[in-house]
């Protein structure tokens, strides 16, 4: 089948090694799974395949049930493409490089199986009762538990339950990582996890930084010229820090002295714009803060917050989630002792010309539910120009195309 393999499309679907010593290969799509038009010959054959209600199958178990190997190999790419399973190439000792299909994993088969007619009451109870049975041990996925009541197909359902269970164990167990570790940890795959399970969370207010899952390594990016010390040891140079560094948590909570000719704190959203301003050398320490920040995150922060006590400045995107993160990032400065403001937040950069995009109806929501908080002056301003202009800016806007100005406050 070394044709076969040459007739996928390197666009839809990615190559990865896999195996002790990364000699067989995945063939995982790129895409969600896509509906596809099939012949009746095609669909008969899927329907046998999927017959068998089993989620990964040897390849050779698939050829049998169909009389024509050519036809199943041209309806296992037509899958794969679309997004309908994963392929596992197996290459023999001596023919190293030269893959044949072993495996056949199947993606939303509850789906696949609705789409060509098989019948599926039966999984679909199994799965709503696993839901029922679930109650999760941290109250912030209380809706995740609640969202049976979704009309969602049971392959979704399934999926969600692993999701959220790994999510509740991972909270419980106190875990810190990127995405791709969390996506091993609760799908058994580290690619498994991706945007829709993110805008599925995102519904139900789960912020995945804040539940300590990033999409960049996990650990805090900082910039200044400062001299960094731990048990009266050198822990890190000023020269060092100045170029900015990505550094562990448990190694900024080890600081008990600092020293050097830093003036003031400036904490921003972007990581683009961390660059920017780590590139301008001023006498400022910069942190970039990854979103909702995890609690590693904001007690290493804190702590170092708390050496200094100096003026902090904080700049994040000019949206109802920016305005959020600024407000926590405020009162962690204001627990150590520093007094903050916000940074470039203005209401005046709320334009087109700054790359202004409309707001969301849950934009919406949640600028409803600021306003009726009390904010500083400049977040205040900014709330009700959103919801009068209908407009949100990213913050990357404003500093990356003008970074000459971006030493302005």
């Amino acid at each position: 089948m070394s044709s076969w393999l040459a007739r996928i499309s390197p666009e839809l679907v990615e190559r990865l090694p896999i195996g002790a010593r990364g000699h067989h290969l995945l063939l995982q799509p790129t895409l969600a799974p896509t509906p596809l038009l099939l012949p009746q010959t095609d669909q008969a054959l899927l329907q046998r395949w999927l017959a068998l209600r089993v989620m990964r199958q040897r390849w050779t178990t698939l050829v049998a049930q169909s009389g024509d190997p050519t036809q199943a190999e041209d309806l296992l790419r037509r899958l794969l493409e679309c997004g309908w399973c994963e392929v596992e190439l197996h290459a023999e000792p001596d023919r190293l490089g030269q893959w044949e299909p072993f495996w056949v994993n199947w993606r939303e088969v509850y789906q696949l199986r609705s789409l060509i007619g098989l019948p599926d009451a039966d999984a679909r109870d199994e799965v709503v009762q696993l839901w029922r049975g679930w109650q999760p041990q941290n109250p912030q996925l209380q809706g995740l538990a609640d969202s049976l009541t979704q009309r969602v197909q049971s392959s979704t359902l399934e999926r969600r339950l692993k999701i959220a269970q790994g999510l509740d164990n991972w909270l419980t167990a106190g875990l810190w990582g990127t995405e791709r570790q969390f996506s091993q940890y609760a799908l058994g795959r580290s690619k498994a996890f991706g945007e829709a399970d993110r805008r599925w969370l995102a519904e139900f207010g789960i912020a995945l930084e804040s539940c300590g899952i990033s999409r960049h390594t996990p650990h805090v990016f900082l910039s200044g010229a400062l001299t960094l010390y731990a048990a009266g040891q050198p822990l890190l140079s000023a020269a060092l820090l100045q170029s900015g560094l990505a550094l562990a948590p448990e190694a900024l909570l080890q600081v008990d002295a600092v020293r050097g000719a830093v003036q003031m704190v400036r904490i921003v959203e972007n990581l683009s714009v961390f660059e920017v301003l780590t590139r301008q050398a001023e006498p400022v320490l910069t942190i970039w803060v990854p979103g909702y920040p995890h609690r590693r995150w904001l007690d290493a922060v804190g702590h170092v917050l708390a050496l200094l006590r100096l003026p902090v400045q904080v700049a994040c995107d000019l949206d109802p989630s920016g305005v959020a993160i600024a407000l926590q990032v405020g009162e962690l400065a204001g627990k150590a002792g520093c007094a903050w403001q916000p940074w470039r937040m203005q209401a005046d950069d709320l334009t087109l010309a700054c790359g202004g995009q409309p707001l969301s109806a849950d934009d919406q929501q949640a600028l409803a539910r600021l306003a009726g908080r009390s904010l500083p002056p400049m977040l205040a301003d900014l709330v009700a120009a959103m919801l009068e202009r209908q407009l949100k800016v990213e913050q990357e806007a404003l500093f990356i195309a003008h970074a000459g100005d971006a030493t302005t406050s």
